[in-house]
């Protein structure tokens, strides 16, 4: 055939030589091939505006998003916890982002949302200002997240490119500021 090249014999090597070299080459391939696959995990998160930032929550840790009609306050908690909402008959505690993370109120006009979360055996609403939509963003993107809000480096688990800081809900719910403790003495 014109154009390959015959090896003499002594060079091409033994049966298991080519066996070794052919598992030894798909081993490499399967190696950057599992690595090209951890460069491109994504994560599906819900986008939510508050005190003129932008947060991402996986999808499957949001049950639902709902217009803010009703909101009760309850006397005695801290200002970050808005008070509570009945949806559908079930009562839901709310947290205030905005106060929570410390960032300033934002004042928009815009009709608030409630978007409804659940991890680590918690239900609970986050109050937000607009729920934009969903994004999926690539975990290789992500930096680490800046300390400048109240407790936000231990809640927030990354920042993409484009500003959205992505939120470690589990964290974020298991923060021992948000217990209430009542003492009923």
């Amino acid at each position: 055939m014109a154009g390959t090249q015959q090896l003499p014999p002594d060079a091409r090597g033994s049966e298991a030589d080519i066996d070794r070299i052919l598992r030894e080459r798909a081993a490499a391939l399967a190696r950057s091939s599992d690595d090209a696959e951890s460069d491109d995990e994504t994560l599906r998160v819900i986008v939510l505006a508050t005190g003129g930032e932008r947060y991402g929550i996986e999808v499957q840790d949001v049950l639902e998003v709902e217009p803010l009609t009703d909101i009760t306050p309850i006397p005695g908690t801290p200002a970050f916890w808005a008070g509570v909402v009945n949806l559908r008959g079930s009562m839901y505690p709310v947290l205030d982002l905005e106060r929570y993370l410390g960032l300033p109120p934002s004042h928009d006009g815009r009709e608030p949302k409630i978007v409804l979360v659940s991890t680590v055996g918690l239900t609970v609403g986050l109050l937000a200002d607009e729920v934009p939509g969903i994004s999926n963003i690539r975990v290789a993107e992500l930096a680490p997240p800046v300390a400048a809000e109240r407790g936000g480096a231990r809640v927030v688990r990354g920042v993409t490119p484009g500003m959205l800081s992505v939120l470690d809900l589990d964290a974020l719910l298991a923060d021992p500021a948000l217990v209430v403790e009542h003492d009923a003495s």
